[in-house]
């Protein structure tokens, strides 16, 4: 018998072109910034600048709060990885290793479930 899946789907704004797929990895407090895993889809409540140096590590961006206009927006383009931003409690929603999909033209963050 095969796993089926199924998908739920957030809308926030689109802030950095592209598309990217990965698992998550959630930053809660600062211990969780030093292990984020390579091509992992990190999931933020907003992005400082001096978190910039995680960037190149990871295949997309996912930030709770934000605008077009905001540090994380600007340094995702900067490093061209795809970014959503606006998506309201991504870090209660999200939990490590969960299958997400980041559309940056969009603004949309698909989350599979394999059951």
């Amino acid at each position: 018998m095969s796993a089926e899946t199924s998908t739920t789907v957030y809308s926030g704004l689109g802030a950095s072109p592209g598309r990217a797929s990965g698992k998550a990895y959630v930053i809660r407090n600062a211990e969780d910034i030093m292990a984020v895993p390579a091509g992992s889809i990190l999931v933020v409540r907003i992005l400082h600048p001096h978190l910039a140096p995680l960037l190149p590590r990871v295949a997309g961006l996912v930030v709770e709060e934000g605008a077009i206009l905001q540090h994380a927006t600007t340094l995702a383009r900067e490093f061209g990885i795809p970014a959503a931003v606006g998506i309201r409690d991504a870090r209660s929603l999200f939990q490590d290793g969960d299958l997400l999909e980041v559309d940056g033209y969009t603004g949309k963050v698909i989350e599979r479930h394999i059951d």
